[in-house]
């Protein structure tokens, strides 16, 4: 919450930023956000205040840290002795979203709204107070508002809580690689996804079943076996994080996407347990 003072601290205004909305258009889209104003001390009810901006990426990398101009599309808002709400709006183009998407790499959306309320009938001070609102959208609420907006696709994986210990210890692994890739240390996040696969080999017995499919065609393979066949095959990738084998997983490479997709893929294992004894 930010407080604008008005006046020798004879009043004061709060706006808390509380809710965020996306709206599809043809490569620009609209970016709603939802206030709550409340004032206190000695102020005029019903007085009209304007608030207008600028609206910011915060603590997020980069230099393209401006996102726009936020306009208050209700025109003035009015000072109540009750909490009331408003909205500001800004646009975001294509390229826009996938430059957040890029820079926040799977972390909470931070915003900063700088915000300026100006009184339009003040006449016994100075009428105009600035100050900033962060507003923090979880990766959740955003990543499916860029899903609804048809922009992207979102999967949340949610492996459950295991009393087998391996599998637990697998789990953790997965929320440490989340961390690794939020911290750009992908190589790291990829040995992670790799060691959890071992709850998944042993539960699965993958070596033994990847060998009777290795001595079939893949169209005779049952569907364990094209599972085995699969697992193996990412435990094997993954492999190249930790080893440093001379002419071959020496020169992997790991960017973010190979993180996402590796962790992804022993999150997607490792919650398919859950209906394994």
């Amino acid at each position: 919450m930010t407080s604008f003072r008005f006046g020798l601290s004879d009043y004061t205004v709060d706006i808390r930023a509380t809710r965020h909305n996306l709206f599809q258009g043809w490569d620009v889209h609209r970016l709603a956000l939802t206030f709550e104003v409340t004032a206190r001390g000695k102020y005029t009810e019903d007085a009209p205040f304007l608030v207008s901006g600028s609206l910011w990426t915060h603590e997020l990398p980069g230099p393209a840290s401006w996102i726009g101009s936020l306009n208050a599309p209700g025109g003035p808002i009015g000072l109540k002795p009750f909490t009331t709400t408003f909205k500001l709006e800004t646009s975001l183009t294509d390229q826009q979203l996938r430059g957040l998407e890029k820079t926040r790499a799977g972390a909470d959306l931070t915003l900063r709204a700088d915000l300026t309320l100006t009184g339009l009938a003040e006449t016994r001070q100075w009428p105009v107070a600035t100050d900033q609102e962060t507003i923090r959208i979880p990766h959740a609420e955003w990543s499916n508002s860029l899903t609804q907006l048809k922009a992207g696709a979102f999967v949340d994986v949610l492996i459950p809580i295991a009393t087998v210990e391996s599998r637990a210890t697998a789990a953790r692994r997965i929320r440490e690689a989340k961390t690794a890739i939020r911290d750009q240390r992908y190589e790291h996040a990829v040995t992670l996804a790799r060691a959890a696969l071992d709850a998944v080999r042993e539960a699965c017995d993958t070596q033994r079943v990847n060998a009777r499919a290795a001595s079939k065609k893949p169209a005779d393979r049952d569907q364990e076996e094209r599972w085995a066949v699969l697992i193996q095959s990412a435990f094997s990738l993954f492999s190249g994080a930790p080893h440093d084998d001379a002419g071959t997983t020496e020169n992997f490479t790991w960017s973010r996407a190979d993180a996402v997709a590796a962790v992804a893929t022993a999150a997607g294992l490792l919650a398919r347990l859950e209906d394994l004894p």
